[in-house]
């Protein structure tokens, strides 16, 4: 019998009980020559958050002092796969074929992928646009010799459905760093210098987007801009701005086409509390 291959899946969870089971049950569903291991990463909760993880998943940390990247590395300490899976709490699988599609162009130099993200039917028609934006159906391979042709980009990298070789990632250093956000774009910096390649996977697609308040989007994009504002120097965001200002003409035309003038009057509110905060957390 061939042996198959171990993932270890990890995920980061913070009153996040509502997702759970449905969580799991579709992990368990995955189609694939693989053996997964469920590892939850329990911060502080108000919810049964931890109980409810202990029941669902193989192991369970419980977190004190959470970290975007930190805690991320802590779960990759305990796992037993080969290759780990990193999403978040709040993603579905579209399919059950979402995570064998993830992990088949794994090699030696293409060592992480990442997938397909579209917006839940609830939310809203500018997170909608924004997922159709950012996540193509044409895959893409980010590495040196690719900087030029995906400009910002090459370092476009999303854990909420990632995957990467257990080794190489230790190799990296992992996520042994802290961070305010944005480790997933640290992470792929790291292997872009590194001489190796990442690849984004369109047809690894999972459901995921979310709703903000003003306020939360203000506090997200500033915390965006403290990232790069501590990483200025190691990493090129000369085109992070004129990349948003593609997002939002692509934002207001789309609106427009679909006569949805609702959101078309909300967006400067929503795209100007990304950008006070983005321009704030820099300073």
């Amino acid at each position: 019998m061939e042996n198959k291959q171990i993932l270890s899946v990890i995920v980061p969870i913070h009153n996040g009980e509502k997702y759970l089971e449905k969580l799991v049950k579709k992990l368990k569903k995955q189609e694939g020559n693989f053996i997964l291991e469920l590892i939850a990463l329990v911060s502080l909760s108000k919810d049964e958050s931890l109980n409810k993880s202990k029941e669902l998943f193989d192991k369970v940390l419980e977190i004190k002092n959470f970290n975007h990247a930190k805690t991320r590395h802590d779960g990759a300490l305990i796992a037993s796969g080969d290759v780990l899976i990193f999403i978040t709490q709040d993603i579905f699988p579209f399919d059950n074929y979402w995570l064998n599609n993830l992990i088949q162009p794994l090699n030696d130099d293409i060592i992480a992928s990442f997938s397909k993200q579209i917006a839940y039917k609830d939310h809203s028609e500018i997170e909608k646009i924004i997922r159709n934006f950012n996540y193509p159906d044409k895959d893409r391979i980010c590495n040196n010799e690719n900087k030029n042709l995906n400009g910002r980009r090459n370092i476009f990298y999303s854990d909420a459905s990632s995957a990467i070789l257990k080794n190489e990632f230790f190799k990296l250093g992992g996520y042994n760093f802290e961070v305010p956000t944005c480790e997933d774009v640290y992470l792929a910096h790291k292997i872009i210098d590194s001489g190796k390649s990442f690849i984004y996977i369109s047809k690894s697609v999972i459901l995921h987007s979310h709703k903000l308040s003003i306020i939360k989007t203000y506090k997200r994009y500033k915390e965006i801009g403290m990232f790069e504002k501590m990483f200025k120097n190691k990493i090129d965001f000369s085109k992070t701005e004129s990349e948003g200002i593609k997002i939002l003409f692509y934002l207001m035309k789309t609106l427009i086409k679909k006569f949805k003038f609702r959101e078309l009057l909300y967006l400067p509110f929503d795209f100007g509390a990304r950008w006070i905060g983005y321009r704030v957390g820099k300073i």
